[in-house]
């Protein structure tokens, strides 16, 4: 018999996996609601990261499929990432992680408002090759620190991840989304390891929600590739929303 949160959670599973696919955030909505059916936290979160990875292996399929995917980026940043997480989870025993969410909820409006504003005469949407300088120096520097973020604190990587990706490392909005994508598959497919490992999924809803996540996903991803920067843009201002209000809420709370 299937668990009646299903009914619940699906929509929102299927929201979440349409937002993460194209801007990142979807984490924003699905776990809280894994927590207020009744989950048990360490549950939630790895039921979370199996219904997430799931859907991510789509929208990031589908980005390779249509040649979205800047591999010169994703080789280079992905080390960087990796060195960054394994320093933020470091840091969290030297620094409390209330600061730098108090940083983040002032810097992100900024942040959103500057990468969503339209963009200035003479802005150039770079395709970073091999010998592009940005490459070496802009990818490592954002992956580096966005990987450190993810160690130390997590909500809204991936949305952090594209706003860099766009507004330093002068990426169009589809290859900042593909990218970012292939990122929180490493990072969600590693943790997911450690979860399963530990038995801290539940399948009976890992498994039905997983389908959701996938259709989300889908959809999301083919829409943004055949929409382009409008619905990549729209997307984003409303993962940004949802980041900010979880920061506030917790803040506040």
């Amino acid at each position: 018999m299937l668990d009646p949160s299903l009914l619940y959670l699906a929509p929102v599973v299927f929201i979440a996996g349409f937002i993460d696919a194209i801007a990142g955030g979807g984490g924003l909505l699905t776990l809280p609601s894994y927590l207020i059916a009744g989950v048990p936290p360490v549950f939630a979160l790895g039921t979370n990261k199996f219904v997430s990875t799931a859907g991510t292996i789509v929208s990031t399929g589908k980005y390779i499929f249509h040649k979205r995917m800047l591999w010169p980026v994703v080789w280079v940043g992905l080390p960087c990432s990796l060195i960054g997480s394994v320093l933020g989870a470091h840091t969290v025993a030297l620094l409390k992680p209330e600061i730098i969410r108090t940083v983040i909820l002032v810097a992100l409006p900024v942040a959103a408002a500057l990468t969503l504003m339209p963009k200035p005469k003479g802005h150039k949407e770079e395709i970073l090759h091999w010998r592009s300088p940005r490459l070496w120096v802009a990818v490592p520097l954002i992956s580096l620190a966005l990987g450190w973020y993810d160690g130390f604190f997590g909500p809204g990587t991936g949305t952090l991840l594209m706003l860099a990706l766009y507004g330093i490392g002068q990426l169009s909005f589809l290859h900042s989304a593909a990218t970012a994508r292939f990122f929180n598959l490493v990072s969600n497919a590693g943790a997911l390891v450690t979860f399963l490992f530990y038995k801290k999924v539940v399948f009976s809803l890992a498994l039905p929600l997983s389908l959701a996540s996938i259709a989300g996903h889908y959809i999301g991803s083919h829409l943004a590739i055949k929409k382009g920067a409008g619905l990549v843009r729209g997307m984003l201002m409303a993962s940004c929303t949802i980041l900010f209000a979880y920061l506030l809420w917790e803040q506040l709370r």
